[in-house]
């Protein structure tokens, strides 16, 4: 688990070192009473705080890589929602474009969110065939890789 925590933080860490810096965020590591960690902008009832960084920010001099231009997501999503932050900043800093369907006050966008995840739950992702409920890295790059996602830093 430690290792790949470390493995991680490396590769978070490394793949900042290629982007134009222009603003910094704080990134909290969070624990729960399992001892399973992730990164948030901030923790959870039930986790614990047990690191903070600040991590520089910014844009590629790059533009969308051509072998990831077919990738795209579907978040559905209502307002001020922390987790659907968080899943546009991951998938922005990998250029994944991303359609937002606001399912705050719109019956059909409930109804087709209901149809495609069971629930009427939020942030739900869709990327590729993958449905994906809440903000979890792996799952998204997971996803990401069965769509064909290349990295290339």
């Amino acid at each position: 688990m430690a290792s790949r925590l470390a493995k991680t933080i490396t590769l978070l860490v490394s793949s900042l070192v290629f982007l134009n810096v222009h603003s910094a965020v704080n990134i909290v590591e969070c624990e729960d009473e399992e001892g399973n960690r992730s990164f948030q902008k901030v923790c959870p009832p039930g986790f614990t705080k047990v690191g903070e960084k600040k991590l520089a920010t910014g844009t590629s001099s790059k533009e969308t890589k051509s072998d990831n231009v077919s990738i795209h997501a579907t978040l559905y999503m209502i307002p001020d929602c922390e987790a659907c932050d968080e899943i546009r900043e991951f998938l922005g800093a990998r250029n994944i474009p991303i359609t937002e369907k606001n399912a705050n006050d719109d019956i059909e966008i409930q109804n087709e969110l209901t149809e495609l995840s069971g629930a009427l739950k939020v942030p739900t992702t869709v990327i590729g065939a993958d449905v994906i409920t809440g903000y979890s890295r792996s799952k998204f790059l997971s996803a990401l890789e069965a769509a064909g996602y290349k990295d290339d830093s």
